[in-house]
Formats: C-alpha cells, sequence, structure tokens
C-alpha cells in the first residue's frame, strides 16, 4: 500500500505520515532505515555529545528513543493486525530518553540495533494483508490504522534526521 491510501490522517501522526513521499509502505521503511543512518555515521561520530541547547537530547538519545519509538508502534501495528482492541496507552518518550542511558552506549552500537529493529519492522509489515494493514485500533490520541502506524514509523526517521541536520550539524 502506498501513502496515498490513508483516507484519514491520525491527529499527531500526520506530521510524521506527511514526511513520507507517494511510494509503497516497505519501500519507504527501506528507504529511510540501514541506507539513510548509515550514510550519516561519520557525522553523528563527529557530533558525539553535542547538543545545540542546554537539556536537548544528543545524537545517541536520540538514536535510542528512534529505536524505542519503534519498538512501540509496531507492537502497536501487529496488535491492530490481529485485530486487538484494547485501547493501548502511550509511552513518555522523555522518561525512556533518561532511563535508557544512551550516554553510554556505543553509537555504532545503536547504529546496529537500529538496523536490527528496522530489518524486524520491515518482516513486520511483509506479513500483513491489506486487509490487515486497513484494520484500526485506538491509542490516546484516537484511532489509527496499521498502514498509518507503518507510515508513521518511516515518517519519525525522516523527522529526527531532519532536526539532526537542522539544528546539530552547524555544531560540526
Amino acid at each position: 500500500m502506498k501513502r496515498s491510501d490513508i483516507k484519514i490522517l491520525p491527529a499527531h501522526y500526520d506530521t510524521y505520515i506527511k514526511e513520507v513521499e507517494d511510494i509503497k509502505l516497505t519501500d519507504a521503511l527501506q528507504k529511510y532505515g540501514k541506507p539513510y543512518f548509515q550514510a550519516e555515521g561519520d557525522n553523528f561520530n563527529v557530533l558525539g555529545d553535542k547538543v545545540y541547547a542546554p537539556g536537548k537530547w544528543t545524537v545517541k538519545d536520540i538514536m535510542q528513543h528512534i529505536i524505542d519509538a519503534e519498538r512501540v508502534f509496531s507492537y502497536r501495528a501487529m496488535r491492530f493486525a490481529r485485530n486487538d482492541k484494547t485501547l493501548l496507552p502511550p509511552f513518555e518518550e522523555n522518561d525512556y530518553a533518561v532511563t535508557a542511558e544512551a550516554s553510554k552506549r556505543n553509537l555504532n552500537d545503536l547504529l546496529e540495533e537500529f538496523c536490527a529493529v528496522r530489518e524486524s519492522t520491515i518482516m513486520l509489515f511483509k506479513s500483513f494483508t491489506d486487509e490487515m494493514l486497513l484494520r484500526e485500533g485506538k491509542v490516546s490520541t484516537g484511532d489509527i490504522s496499521v498502514v498509518s502506524i507503518g507510515f508513521a514509523i518511516a515518517g519519525h526517521a525522516i523527522h529526527h534526521m531532519g532536526i539532526l541536520k537542522e539544528r546539530y550539524y552547524n555544531l560540526i
């Protein structure tokens, strides 16, 4: 399915979904996965622990956040694809960031973990039929379809790469 197959953009996720061009979902997940982030590895290493303002996340924190969010989103997609109608709670990204202790991790390990998580996400979404992709579930911000979650995953990565390029790369 393509992004244009999403008829109603879900609140809060629309920002991420709009980041992705109108291509097939699995193509978007692949395009904005491993090659997209590995191409920036040198810049990430040069950035190190620099932040553009006090209290902002480092590149390691951002990578850990992308990994954590993708795992949460994929879990939601799997539940909804299986026709689970349970309201799923939000996750508090700032609490996750503090307790993840990404600063103690190696950046290359984070990039490797992201690639593994993304490959798992791609395999999960490839397993869904079109009927499953169109199923919806409930999150705290409202209803969302499985296909919308998939495009939100891809767009979330694009969103954070944009922040890195816009606000962090001038620190290099």
